[in-house]
């Protein structure tokens, strides 16, 4: 095997297999490897390290260079510390489900819109809301954000459509007030939907009920061709680390695949993490119709024992903050997830968060984008650097040997990952 200096937490990776699975974003495959690979040159920078990649697999982990190969999209990168030494080599596989999001987008825009909040009220009425509430009230208030605002523009029109009737009255007001009304709330609709995005939230919320139910084929097929490829990616060449990490509702996908993988023989010889990243696997797995999600949770970290990292934060209402993806699901694992809690204010300057502070979207996905301060986290050097991921589910902090350079401490003075001052040691 790659790895160097033992399993302490300066160990080193070699050569790494990533398993990368999207959140909901209607972004095609090109888009995603595109920002993934800015954001990791962007990210490399500011630690001082330099980012290289090819477009199929690196040479150094044995393949030729592929083309894409159904939903499954290929990346090598080979990272070089800021101390000169060997790189470590990532394979990056990208498992795709940008046409399951762009179907739903696709259909008729009425059925969009009844089919969205049909699940939003499918959520309030089955119990899954109070079991939000109780795991994390934010994500409860994200909840009711879409059903809130349309509340709102449905009265502002009917505010319209009232005034017009009481200061013009006569036989045809009404009806005139009740067109005036309706074009009212469908510009006040369209703006909303470009301002936050309301659609991409009601088609999400489509998708997720049709998971959680199991109705929709294509999401299975989905979820079962994940499955083979965890297994098939693994037995490609011979590395130091796999990583199955998951943004968003990816998790939702990405869990019970790997878990179908173990009940159909996949077992892996090389260390295996899970990492989770603005998680909104609560989202799903909390139905009471998903159960079979719960059950993906257990026999990953009950019965295979996987190590598992979750990163959450405060700010980001999306995902769910102070949960536990084992305890918030009434299951006993011993070792447990290890939860990381971050600030996503201490990964951007500050001219950004001002910028974004407002865009709960944009919070979101900064999970999975750049850093432009040196801090605690980075998804791209916790996926591309050369400290195992058992390194930052001990110490909360990519920001160490061997990625910064060898001698220095980088922490002392600095925040750790939920942003209190760090006074030369990682908070645990």
């Amino acid at each position: 095997m790659g790895k160097t200096g033992g399993d302490g937490p300066e160990a080193r990776i070699a050569r790494r297999l990533v398993c990368l699975v999207p959140g909901y974003e209607p972004m095609e495959p090109d888009a995603h490897i595109a920002r993934f690979r800015r954001a990791a040159e962007r990210s490399a920078s500011v630690f001082g390290a330099q980012v290289a990649f090819t477009a199929g697999p690196d040479a150094s982990l044995g393949e030729a260079a592929m083309q894409p190969d159904g939903p499954f999209h290929r990346l090598g990168a080979a990272l070089t510390p800021k101390d000169g030494a060997e790189a470590t080599h990532s394979r990056i596989v990208l498992f795709a489900w940008d046409d399951l999001i762009a179907a739903y987008a696709g259909r008729p825009l009425a059925k969009r819109i009844a089919t969205g909040f049909s699940a939003l009220f499918a959520f309030l009425f089955n119990g899954t809301f109070l079991s939000y509430c109780r795991t994390s009230w934010r994500y409860g208030a994200f909840f009711l954000f879409p059903l809130l605002l349309t509340l709102a523009i449905l009265a502002l029109a009917s505010f319209v459509a009232l005034t017009l009737g009481t200061i013009f009255p006569g036989p045809t007001t009404w009806l005139v007030g009740a067109l005036i009304a309706g074009v009212v709330a469908s510009i006040l609709f369209h703006l909303a939907d470009k301002r936050w995005h309301l659609m991409v939230a009601l088609d999400d919320w489509s998708l997720a009920r049709d998971l959680c139910e199991r109705s929709n084929p294509a999401i299975e097929a989905r979820i079962a061709a994940f499955s083979k490829a965890f297994s098939a990616e693994a037995a490609r060449g011979d590395v130091d680390e796999i990583v199955v990490a998951a943004h968003s509702l990816g998790a939702s996908l990405a869990v019970p695949a790997l878990a179908a993988a173990f009940e159909d023989g996949f077992a892996p010889r090389t260390p295996l993490h899970v990492l989770t990243v603005g998680s909104s696997l609560m989202k799903t797995a909390l139905h009471p119709a998903a159960g079979w999600q719960r059950e993906a949770v257990r026999r990953i970290l009950v019965d295979h024992a996987v190590a598992w990292t979750d990163c959450q934060a405060l700010s980001d209402p999306i995902n769910f903050y102070k949960s536990d993806p084992a305890r918030s699901l009434g299951i006993a694992a011993d070792p447990g997830p290890v939860v990381v809690k971050l600030r996503l204010k201490h990964m951007v300057s500050a001219d950004t968060y001002r910028r974004i502070k407002r865009d709960f979207f944009r919070l979101h996905r900064q999970f999975v984008l750049a850093v432009e301060r040196r801090c605690p986290y980075s998804f791209h050097m916790l996926l591309l650097g050369p400290a195992p991921l058992e390194a930052f589910r001990t110490l909360k902090s990519v920001d160490r040997p061997p990625l910064c350079a060898p001698g220095t401490d980088p922490q002392a003075g600095r925040e750790d990952a939920s942003g209190r001052a760090a006074k030369g040691r990682i908070a645990r």
